[in-house]
């Protein structure tokens, strides 16, 4: 695809519109037959003189290859497959006629889709989505620049926003990306030296920083020598930190601490990302344990942006208020209560190569050099004296430039090895002299040879080329038209477990053509999931599937739920996230989402779920008590987080979560003129007397048959995840005010008891989230098909197709011999047609 990028992005945009015509019209013998057993069972309630649920059959064309005719009669055949079509209490078809006709339809939607996937592919031009254009530039520029805000939200389908169906480019999206490409290339240019930087502050020294802490003295904070003493959160503007960061960049941090008071047990210390003057947002980079008593030695490495620190504050110390408020009524001398000792703090930056690596990325083995020697050199004049040790801000009057000798050559060998690297394949001649053209244009402008350079580049980065996954077909493969080559193998297999593009290791395999081969694919997907970059498969898929991004979107009441907290609401996801990559790290039992006896807990999440003897922030995987009910994601506190609002539960949108990300059987969307429920705010009846009458609606009940069950199943835990008997209200109802199992210290009004049980559509009563959970492991092979055909969403980006069925059921066939191992179902869907093939 030659030619300008704007006129590259038109023709892409064209093939995204491309259509064919329909195909795969019945043949006679099943149309006739079909038509007879629609006209004796369905058309009485689907058909000229009512159309239940708005669906007509008798003039639905048999056009199977028709996109919205193919839609409706699978769900046809869907309902008739379940036994829900024709409806209980009307005349049903003999099992022979509908397990002939169920059998006929479902052959002919598999052969007419097949059809259209072996003459068009299944997955329509994709766009990278804003997250897989971040981490792109990241990995290509090694530059961690912050890109996603800048770039427009993009639209989800089947539950994921990397569908290609879905992401349209528009002229807001052109604009936009090229802003964050300025951006993210000017951020890989220095314009000032980096001298290694190494400040150790002990707690005295730490003290002299901070304005107000002699107000703090025999209050909330002491000095024992050299050691500061800190008895309460410190607030923002009095940082218990490092030094700032002289420049943006990876620092290691470093600090000697230990819990004092804490009766022998460690202490949660959160490490704080702010400003130095702590103006900005809490940003938790990660948390740690001091030790009881005993001095120890703390690290990690955190990315800083110029005159940023990292705070340390001890997560479950008291509010500085409660602690001087306490100490009105202390004795002088007497214990002041647990707190965190810090005898150093040591910040060491920035980590990695001069110049940096973002730098050699771009201009490779090009220097350099202050302005006014790379000046004094490309004029002939000699070179100005240059200080031994610049004072801190020289740079300002004579900052770092790119000094290449020979501009017009080091502008075409840089391009030219640039842009494989940012399309993910070979590039054309043709294509490598367009982009070199625009360079040299830029210099003969009399441009400068970054400003130039840059030009270039940031036309690379908003081309279709590398906005775009082009995936390609092996042109070799005669057997198979659609298989997708080498180079768009190892694109979507580095999109799909790490968001990016794909390393040096998976293009030199792409260039020998030994990507497909089996073993090479399951061995470069072993050390893909190993790989750091690997916990962005959590991120971004369990992210999403599990619904873990919403986990921001409602606050809990402070007057309903007042125990909710920072170290709760940091723990929540965390919680979720290590849960899923144990059972992806072991291949243990995809079952496991749905219950476990175990797992990943700190002292905040165990005393939420009521589990005793779990002490220190870091989460650790735990063996769950009998009994706890708790165990699988179901009864995670950030599951049950983000299927609630702020004030209540709903068993509609937790019954609905179950099914679609659970059970993979979404209920259909409620009629447009039901109205929802009205929540009662003073908690005098419960959601279940309140459903009772809205499902007694002939056109809700349904779907509230498959809808409720969950939902009430996980009714006894409130919305931020906590147990529950009864429900709380915002005035006295009935009980007055009691006290919280899990926190003595909180009363709260006592309104209805929850209640408990229900039924199932078949039939199956249950009494609790343990006995329900049980019905949902009755049929693993659901839940493992389910979740294939998540991963295969995903992993390919598009939506799952009915010839895509017969490869979904090879899936699970598989993951049932192997025990439902979740790696192993992963290795799987790589090795499938469907991920393979275009």
């Amino acid at each position: 695809m030659g030619g300008s990028p704007l006129r590259c992005l038109v023709v892409a945009l064209a093939f995204l519109a491309a259509a064919g015509p329909a195909f795969g019209q019945a043949p006679d013998a099943f149309a006739s037959q079909f038509r007879r057993f629609l006209d004796q069972h369905c058309v009485a309630c689907h058909g000229p003189d009512v159309q239940k649920r708005r669906l007509r059959l008798d003039t639905l064309p048999l056009a199977f290859g028709d996109k919205e005719s193919a839609t409706t009669w699978v769900k046809v055949l869907d309902k008739l497959s379940r036994g829900e079509m024709p409806p209980k209490g009307e005349p049903r078809p003999p099992e022979k006629d509908a397990r002939a006709v169920s059998a006929g339809l479902q052959r002919e939607l598999h052969e007419a889709s097949l059809t259209k996937q072996r003459r068009e592919g299944r997955v329509v031009l994709r766009r990278l989505n804003r997250t897989e254009y971040e981490t792109t530039l990241r990995d290509l520029l090694a530059t961690p620049v912050e890109l996603k805000d800048l770039l427009p939200e993009d639209n989800v389908a089947a539950g994921f926003d990397n569908v290609s169906a879905v992401l349209d480019v528009s002229p807001a999206h052109l604009l936009r990306y090229q802003d964050a490409a300025e951006k993210a290339l000017r951020a890989s240019i220095p314009n000032r030296p980096q001298p290694p930087f190494k400040y150790r502050r002990t707690g005295r020294q730490i003290t002299e920083k901070m304005p107000l802490f002699k107000e703090l003295l025999g209050k909330s904070a002491r000095l024992d020598s050299d050691t500061l003493l800190l008895h309460s959160r410190t607030p923002g503007y009095i940082p218990c930190g490092t030094a700032p960061a002289p420049v943006g960049g990876r620092y290691r941090v470093r600090a000697s601490v230990s819990a004092v008071g804490s009766g022998g047990k460690p202490l949660p210390m959160m490490c704080v990302c702010r400003d130095q003057y702590g103006r900005e947002d809490t940003d938790v980079r990660a948390v740690r344990d001091a030790p009881a008593d005993k001095p120890a030695v703390i690290e990690g490495e955190f990315e800083l942006r110029p005159r940023e620190v990292i705070v340390l504050n001890g997560w479950s110390l008291p509010e500085e208020r409660e602690v001087q408020r306490a100490a009105q009524g202390r004795k002088p001398g007497s214990d002041p209560g647990p707190g965190l000792a810090v005898q150093w703090v040591e910040i060491e930056g920035p980590l990695g190569p001069w110049p940096p690596a973002g730098y050699q990325r771009l201009f490779g083995d090009v220097p350099l050099k202050p302005q006014s020697v790379a000046r004094a050199e490309a004029e002939g004049r000699p070179v100005p004296p240059q200080p031994a040790n610049r004072p801190d801000g020289w740079w300002i009057y004579d900052p770092l430039v790119v000094a290449p000798a020979k501009p017009r050559e080091d502008a075409e060998r840089l391009m030219r090895a640039f842009l494989p690297q940012a399309f993910r394949r070979p590039v054309s001649e043709e294509l490598q002299r367009h982009y070199v053209k625009l360079v040299h244009a830029a210099l003969d402008k009399g441009r400068s040879f970054p400003e130039a350079m840059l030009s270039g580049y940031k036309a690379a980065l908003c081309s279709p080329h590398f906005l775009f996954l082009l995936e390609r077909v092996d042109a070799s493969r005669k057997d198979d038209r659609t298989a997708l080559d080498d180079y768009a193998v190892a694109s979507r297999l580095s999109y799909f477990l790490w968001s990016s593009r794909p390393d040096a290791a998976l293009l030199r395999l792409a260039d020998k053509g030994e990507l497909r081969t089996p073993d090479v694919l399951r061995a470069q997907v072993e050390q893909m999931l190993n790989d750091p970059r690997g916990r962005r498969f959590t991120a971004n898929f369990a992210g999403q599937w599990l619904d873990l991004r919403s986990i921001n979107a409602t606050s809990p009441d402070p007057q309903l739920y007042g125990e909710f907290d920072d170290f709760l609401f940091w723990s929540m996801p965390r919680e979720t996230e290590l849960f899923f990559e144990e059972i992806l790290r072991a291949d243990l039992s995809l079952t496991d989402f749905v219950h476990s006896d175990w797992t990943f807990l700190n002292q905040r999440l165990a005393q939420h779920y009521g589990i005793a003897d779990v002490f220190g922030g870091e989460l650790r995987k735990v063996k769950l008590p009998a009994g706890s009910h708790r165990g699988g994601v179901l009864t995670h506190a950030s599951i049950l987080k983000v299927t609630a609002d702020g004030t209540r539960t709903s068993p509609v949108l937790r019954g609905k979560w179950v099914l679609d990300r659970l059970v993979g059987q979404p209920p259909s969307p409620p009629p447009p003129d039901v109205p929802a429920i009205e929540p009662d705010i003073r908690g005098a009846t419960t959601i279940r007397q309140q459903l009772d009458k809205h499902r007694n609606t002939p056109a809700c009940a349904a779907c509230h048959r498959h809808i409720d069950p969950p939902g009430f199943a996980l009714e006894s835990f409130d919305v931020i995840g906590g147990w529950r008997d009864f429900y709380r209200a915002s005035r006295p109802v009935r009980g007055g005010l009691v006290e919280l199992a899990n926190y003595p210290d909180r009363k709260v009004f006592r309104g209805p008891d929850v209640e408990l049980g229900g039924t199932t559509p078949d039939g199956r009563a249950f009494k609790d989230v343990d006995e329900y959970k049980r019905l949902l492991l009755a049929d693993k092979d659901q839940l493992a098909r389910n979740l294939a055909q998540k991963l295969l969403v995903y992993a390919t980006g598009a939506d799952i197709q009915f010839a895509d069925r017969e490869v979904v059921e090879q899936l699970v066939g598989k993951c049932r011999e192997r025990g439902y191992g979740f790696r192993s179902l992963v290795h799987e869907v790589v090795q499938s047609r469907v991920f393979l093939n275009k």
